[in-house]
This record gives structure tokens, C-alpha cells and sequence, in this order.
């Protein structure tokens, strides 16, 4: 059998006390190195088991015990709380560790872990997603003991806030449900509180933060109560942000395992000699609509490719919803470009008309150009936090006079010395 590793990073020793345990008096965290990790401490090497362990309240606990039975410790949550389970859970785990790492739990031990804590669930998960074998990790259906069920709740709620429900009930996720990947969770609790406080901007971020993380999702690892509970918030997120549609619907696609319908526009980037004159620029010309956003593109017998944007939304509508953007910027997706492979257009709100332009030049040798929409729009308070290179290149790209004024302003925003704002100032020159 395996040595059994705590699952938390902070453990504090205890001894026998009667019928139970309890704590060895002055008896600090982790042996009085609060900043060490648990998990990785050597005397936790060899020797281990998980039990669970009674305190004399009557409490059981997360514990391990030495195999010669002269030292245990038990687990503590980062609030120094120390981690309840059920002797019948203890039981489970230990069989888990016995077999590290599993691929998958039986039906049994799956019931059995879902009844645990939830900081234990988290702690498993966690680790087991940190220590899973290479290309052999867990799969998808381990994730369903988290308690999902709050997932499903705060999706109603949110669902019913955006159709126009004065209250709802408050309900917080908090930090358990990040083994499952891409952290929705967060952005879904920042789209509650934006539209409980009514603050637009903290609304508009929470809501596209939640289309682009799940599109990241592996939607199994999802119970099929969640994914459809998901699926109905993305169905009405076009409430309070149009330029949302596109987005939701194909993270929509992606939980419910479809096939969204769309493809990208290709472009064959050769071209034939021009008849009659060799000054002559020709163009591949292709159109894709993303509702709300229209993108015209064009490959050039030049060696450049030309994307334009347009917003068709009702003026009245575009001025409501830039308003908790600041400056709007669409992702594209372009391979086959010199430089990498995606583009932030900035659009420009002017006279009720939404509108922006990127020209780039090919990469040499390319033959075929793909080009679509690369997940929700960003706007001002996304920009700190964006791939400097990606935005030097989009600034660069920038091919208005609006667009490069749109980058200056976006730049003049951001610290002096920022990472961001100079990748802009050089791609502006």
C-alpha cells in the first residue's frame, strides 16, 4: 500500500486523549512554518495513513495516523479549521490513496465522497488534477462530487435577475469548485454581484468572463443538471449585453455537446498573375456574421489580410451597451498572419454607428487564411490583464485614424511603465 500524503497544506499534530484525540498543547501549524507545505514535508514521506479521528467534542476528523500508531495529525482547512469526515469517508479515502492516482471512483466511493466535506472534495480534486498521470488523468465524472447543486441554484438566480426579478436568493460558491477547470464559478459570482449592486461594468466583465471560461470547460466534468441550468442563464445573457450573442450561443453548443454550426472563413491566399496589369491588387473576399458583429475580410494579392467589423444593433442599443465596455475591443482569430494569431479590432462608437478596422501582413508562404471570431469582446478593464504581445500586434494593426486614437487613449489609461501600455505605445509608434 502507499504512504497516504495530507491533502491540505497545513496539518497540526494531536495525541491520544482517551477514546480520541486531541491537541498537544502549544502545538503550532505545521510544526510552527505556517508559510511550509503539508504535502510536500518529508516526515510525511513514508509511514502514513488517513483515518478519521475523534476529538473529544465527539467531532471526527481528518487525520493521519503513523503506522506504528506513535504520532497522528490532523488536516486543517486555510482558516485552521480542522477538516470533518465521516469514518465511512475516511474508509474511502484511504482505499483512493491505496490505488494513487485513481482514473475514476466507483458509483460506491463516489456517493460516499459527495456526502464529505467540501474542502476535502476540493483538497482530493485538486490534487489529483496537480498529481494525475500524463496523459492519463482523472476522468471527467470523478469531478461530479462537488457540490454542484450550488452551481444549479446561483445559475437560477442569476437567470432570474437578468429576466428582471428584483431579488434572488444570495447564494456564494466561493473557491471549492476550481479543480474543475477554467474558473466559471468566479466569473458567474462577479455577474451576481454586478447585477445585485447594478454596477454595469462589474456586470458586463462577470457575464463575458463567463461565456469565454466555458468555452475553455470540459463541459462533462459538469453534472447534466448544471450544464442545462448554464445553458438557460446563456440563452437570456443577451438581456443586458448584445455584443454577448455569438459568444453565448456557442458556449451554449459546447455544454450541451453540439455542434454550433459555424466555421471560420477561408481564404485561398494565392493568386493568379493579374491580366493585363501587374499594378492591379487583387482580392479573396469572404463574409462571416457573428450576431451582433458582421466581419468583411479580404487576403491581398499584396500580402496582407483586411478585417472589418461592424455592429448591427439599433444606435439607442449601442449607446446602452458600450457604455460598461469604455472601449470595445473583438477578438479575431487569423491564421495565417506573420505575427500571432490573434487580433483585438477597436471599435469605434461614432454617430450611432459601431465600427473598426485591422489590416497585417501574411505569413510567409501561407496558402490558406482562417479567420473568425476568438470568444466575447474585452473592453477597458480587461485590458491591464491582456497578452502584451497580442495587443502591440493589434495596435500595430490598427489601420484609422479612430483605431489608433482608440489605442492612445487605451495606453494614456494605464500606469507608466505597465507591461500593457508599452506593448501599445510600440505597436502605435
Amino acid at each position: 500500500m502507499m504512504t497516504h500524503r495530507p491533502l491540505s497544506n497545513w496539518v497540526t499534530a494531536v495525541r491520544r486523549d482517551g477514546d480520541g484525540f486531541g491537541r498537544v498543547p502549544g502545538t503550532t501549524i505545521n510544526g510552527g512554518d505556517e508559510r511550509a507545505d503539508a504535502r510536500h514535508l518529508p516526515e510525511f514521506a513514508a509511514g502514513w495513513r488517513h483515518e478519521a479521528l475523534r476529538l473529544p467534542g465527539g467531532e471526527t476528523v481528518l487525520g493521519l495516523v503513523r503506522s506504528d500508531r506513535s504520532e497522528a495529525v490532523v488536516e486543517l482547512t486555510g482558516t485552521a479549521r480542522p477538516i470533518p469526515v465521516t469514518a465511512e469517508g475516511a474508509l474511502v479515502l484511504a482505499s483512493v490513496e491505496d490505488h494513487w492516482p485513481p482514473r475514476a471512483f466507483d458509483p460506491t466511493a463516489a456517493a460516499v465522497l459527495a456526502a464529505q466535506d467540501e474542502d476535502l472534495r476540493h483538497l482530493l480534486l485538486a490534487r489529483l488534477v496537480a498529481e494525475g498521470a500524463e496523459g492519463a488523468g482523472p476522468v471527467s465524472e470523478v469531478f461530479h462530487i462537488l457540490p454542484w447543486h450550488r452551481v444549479d441554484a446561483l445559475a437560477r438566480a442569476v437567470t432570474s435577475l437578468v429576466e428582471g426579478a428584483v431579488t434572488a436568493p444570495d447564494i456564494r460558491l466561493g473557491y471549492v469548485f476550481a479543480p474543475a477547470g477554467s474558473r466559471f464559478t468566479a466569473a458567474l459570482e462577479q455577474l451576481d454581484h454586478g447585477l445585485r449592486s447594478a454596477e454595469r461594468s462589474t456586470a458586463r466583465t462577470g457575464a463575458g468572463g463567463l461565456c469565454a471560461r466555458l468555452l475553455l470547460l470540459d463541459p462533462d466534468r459538469l453534472p447534466a443538471s448544471t450544464r442545462e441550468g448554464l445553458r438557460e442563464l446563456l440563452a437570456v445573457l443577451h438581456r443586458i449585453d448584445p455584443f454577448l450573442r455569438a459568444s453565448a450561443q456557442r458556449a451554449a453548443a459546447r455544454l450541451a455537446a453540439a455542434d454550433h454550426g459555424w466555421t471560420p472563413a477561408e481564404l485561398d491566399s494565392r493568386f493568379a498573375a493579374a491580366a493585363g496589369s501587374t499594378q492591379e491588387v487583387r482580392r479573396a473576399r469572404a463574409e462571416l456574421s457573428r450576431e451582433p458583429f458582421g466581419l468583411r475580410i479580404a487576403v491581398t494579392s499584396t500580402g496582407s489580410v483586411e478585417i472589418g467589423v461592424e455592429a448591427a444593433l439599433p444606435a439607442e442599443e449601442i449607446e446602452r451597451a458600450t457604455t460598461a465596455y469604455g472601449a470595445l475591443l473583438l477578438p479575431v482569430r487569423v491564421e495565417g498572419l506573420r505575427s500571432g494569431g490573434r487580433l483585438l479590432v477597436a471599435l469605434d462608437h461614432r454617430r450611432g454607428r459601431l465600427s473598426g478596422s485591422v489590416t497585417a501582413p501574411l505569413a510567409p508562404g501561407a496558402t490558406t487564411v482562417r479567420i473568425d471570431q476568438d470568444g466575447p469582446p474585452l473592453g477597458s478593464d480587461d485590458l491591464p490583464l491582456a497578452d502584451p504581445a497580442e495587443v502591440r500586434d493589434s495596435a500595430r494593426a490598427a489601420d484609422t485614424r479612430s483605431g489608433r486614437r482608440i489605442w492612445s487613449d487605451l495606453a494614456a489609461g494605464l500606469p507608466a511603465g505597465h507591461p500593457v501600455r508599452a506593448a501599445i505605445e510600440e505597436g502605435i509608434g
